[in-house]
């Protein structure tokens, strides 16, 4: 009769400790992985929302310049009439938000509307959005329509300033026809966030 030997027979065995240390280490390796995806997805994620956050910020730095390289000498009044009428209009911003006004031309007309290439442009901050409005007239009447356009959100501090050779100044009015009065360059330093802070020229007219 043979007799098993008990030695080898615990040894060839799995005691309930190593079951254990296993299963622990096991469970550790899921939660460092779980981790990992997270980070992974959160990572995406981000990426993802700065690539909004930079085509959005092109198209809105894109429109500016657009809009002030187009900017032509005509002075412009607004519906109301409550105020003289200016060729430009600047501020930083003043206090119910507006930034700058102008008229400019060569509004793109696709579907030929019996109406002027001139355009009225007025820029604003408003709860934290920075704000397009445009007339389809340079002296639009009460009942112009009024087009509305969000170019960017979540701006915590704008500060503006415009200039002319070395003088700058943080308002800029031109009352009457006269480019020699005219700003050449527009500054706007944006504010997202304490670490996150944008500063864009733009020239005016032809910069002259």
């Amino acid at each position: 009769m043979t007799r098993v030997n008990s030695r080898n027979q615990n040894q060839s065995g799995v005691t309930l400790v190593e079951t254990l240390i296993a299963l622990f280490v096991i469970a550790l390796m899921a939660s460092a992985g779980a981790v990992m995806t997270t980070q992974s997805l959160t990572g995406a994620r981000a990426v993802e929302t700065r690539g909004d956050k930079a085509a959005e910020l092109s198209t809105a730095l894109s429109m500016i310049s657009s809009d002030l390289g187009a900017l032509i000498i005509r002075p412009s009044q607004d519906a109301s009439q409550s105020g003289p009428p200016y060729v430009f209009e600047g501020y930083a911003p003043r206090y119910d938000g507006r930034i700058m006004v102008f008229v400019r031309n060569g509004w793109a007309n696709p579907t030929e509307e019996a109406r002027s290439d001139l355009q009225r442009v007025e820029y604003l901050l408003e709860n934290g959005a920075l704000i397009r409005r445009s007339w389809a007239a340079a002296d639009p009447a009460q009942s112009t329509q009024t087009v509305d356009q969000v170019l960017l959100a979540g701006i915590e501090t704008l500060d503006v300033r415009f200039g002319r050779g070395d003088t700058w100044q943080s308002e800029w009015l031109v009352p009457v026809a006269d480019s020699a009065t005219l700003p050449q360059k527009a500054e706007l330093k944006f504010g997202f966030s304490r670490d996150d802070t944008l500063s864009a020229r733009f020239l005016i007219g032809a910069g002259s």
